[in-house]
């Protein structure tokens, strides 16, 4: 067991050291409106090589995970989800000013709260296996806010206004959100049942924790690649001044 977990994380270092390159990418692509999603992708990234190196040192030298390396392991969640909120601000750009205050930035900064303050319970939790319980119910309704959020987006009045790189973005969050949510519900049954969050069979663990992670990524950097030039679009859909229209000197 102890020879395929760490296979398992080394494939997770090998996808996230390389997920990462096009994670710096279209941090710097996509400019000012999508550095925030972008951001936390990145961490994303960042948070599984730190978590998942320290998780294969401490099998190579005790045979036992490390207490830390599966704190941040659990922590990995949080970005995973507030990429979600990150790319949907970024798909309402366009059509930011007709859109109800909800999708707002005050909007969006309830669930970062509720995201934040859940996963960050469940993994300062300890020994305190109701803790981690309680942070992770809490997590899981910050994941039914966003869930509601890109609901409200994409029944927006104004969804045929956007560009068409900004309804590639939405669709990839659309793609995305359902995958976190079999995270969340594996992460949860995790808990409830071993008391801990890294307990499980190997192929368990696979199919329902590793691989909709991975599907998420791919999800998100596909659509980041692919919408590289937005800004650069939205300056071109931009309603430009009539050249025929007529000036009076008066």
């Amino acid at each position: 067991m102890t020879t395929s977990t760490k296979s398992l994380e080394l494939a997770q270092l090998a996808f996230y050291g390389i997920a990462a390159i096009p994670a710096i990418y279209c941090f710097i692509a996509h400019r000012k409106h999508g550095k925030l999603g972008w951001l936390y992708v990145f961490v994303m990234c960042g948070l599984r090589l730190v978590g998942n190196g320290m998780l294969y040192h401490a099998l190579s030298t005790t045979g036992q995970p490390s207490t830390p390396a599966s704190i941040i392991s659990g922590i990995g969640l949080s970005p995973l989800l507030l990429a979600a909120l990150g790319i949907l601000r970024e798909s309402n750009h366009s059509i930011q000013s007709s859109l109800p205050a909800i999708l707002g930035p005050f909007g969006l900064l309830i669930p970062h709260l509720v995201v934040t303050g859940g996963i960050g319970l469940a993994a300062s939790s300890g020994k305190n296996f109701h803790l981690l319980e309680v942070g992770l119910i809490i997590f899981a309704t910050g994941w039914f806010i966003v869930l509601g959020l890109i609901i409200a987006s994409a029944k927006a009045n104004s969804h045929h206004r956007r560009v068409d790189d900004e309804k590639k973005l939405l669709l990839a969050v659309k793609i995305a959100v359902p995958l976190i949510g079999v995270r969340i519900v594996y992460a949860i049954v995790i808990a409830f049942k071993y008391q801990n969050i890294s307990g499980g069979s190997l192929a368990v663990k696979v199919v329902f924790g590793i691989l909709p992670e991975f599907l998420v990524m791919i999800s998100y950097l596909s659509a980041g690649l692919i919408t590289r030039h937005l800004d650069r679009d939205r300056v071109q859909k931009r309603p430009q001044p009539d050249s025929n229209t007529a000036y009076t000197c008066v």
